[in-house]
């Protein structure tokens, strides 16, 4: 059995492949909505038994929160949990107290709005080996899911694209497709790639072709809002610390420059501060 902690953009397209798949999840859910729409090939509300912690009888756990809320949904974790998250550090704080935890790629598109959260984008979900049954029940309900030996390189590769267009489109409150679009965008968005791929090379993971692949990346969702800029806009906690704050961290453990990450964290720290005044 599954147990889901949150029910945002990527929690509720995990229950929708899950519905799908004719199951019924747990979901350990804080939005206050009393009931959750997914809008996939059609609109249909989500089908879960909420519950305040995963029951024992749980076998995985599927950490669907943003960064900075990863310690509370451990909390209510059971079995082992698998966690979707952006960016490099929830699962390594998971790690202290699960040592199983495992982690997972997803790179679908969905935008959510209050109760409501929609497809904009077919994309593929990553899982390592030790969760074949997740892979399974998430592919049985539609989902495109690939098992692979090791997922850090996937991890590590979405960072430097995670890095590249969320605080740009964060900052600019645009679309995706605006590092694409606009060179002056474009120029900053390659440099923090630039910047983040050294600092995943000196961690062991490079990434080929970064800048190519964040233009990819924007041009094949030029439509959709990035969850950092929706965070912004509706003044809540970014992941920032978990992207271009990692970008940072890693950066110094491995003595690799990373001015141009630093600069947009601390914009973005900065916009956040001002949202709470």
């Amino acid at each position: 059995m599954f147990a889901i902690v949150g029910l945002g953009a990527v929690g509720s397209l995990l229950a929708y492949f899950l519905n799908s798949a004719g199951m019924r999840p747990y979901a350990v859910v804080r939005t206050g909505c009393e009931r959750h729409v997914f809008c996939g090939e059609a609109c249909r509300e989500l089908d879960v038994e909420a519950v305040p912690r995963a029951p024992p009888s749980v076998k995985y756990t599927l950490i669907a929160v943003k960064g900075p809320d990863t310690q509370s949904a451990l909390e209510a974790a059971a079995g082992t949990p698998v966690l979707f998250q952006n960016g490099i550090g929830g699962l390594e704080t998971a790690r202290e107290r699960f040592p199983n935890a495992l982690g997972a790629v997803v790179t679908y598109g969905v935008y959510r709005e209050g109760c409501r959260a929609e497809l904009r984008g077919v994309g593929e979900i990553a899982l390592p080996r030790g969760a074949e049954e997740v892979a399974e029940a998430l592919e049985r309900g539609g989902a495109r899911v690939k098992v692979v030996e090791d997922v850090e390189p996937l991890r590590w590769a979405k960072l430097v694209v995670n890095a590249a267009i969320n605080p740009v489109t964060a900052i600019l409150q645009a679309p995706n497709g605006v590092v694409a679009e606009d060179p002056w965008a474009w120029a900053l968005a390659e440099r923090l790639a630039l910047e983040a791929a050294e600092v995943a090379k000196a961690a062991g993971h490079p990434v080929d072709d970064p800048a190519g692949a964040v233009a990819a990346v924007a041009r094949s969702t030029a439509k959709n809002i990035s969850s950092m800029a929706q965070d912004l806009a509706g003044c809540r906690p970014t992941e920032a610390d978990f992207i271009n704050g990692a970008v940072v961290r890693y950066g110094e453990k491995f003595g690799v420059p990373t001015p141009y990450n630093h600069a947009v964290y601390l914009t973005i720290k900065a916009l956040e501060a001002r949202c709470r005044r």
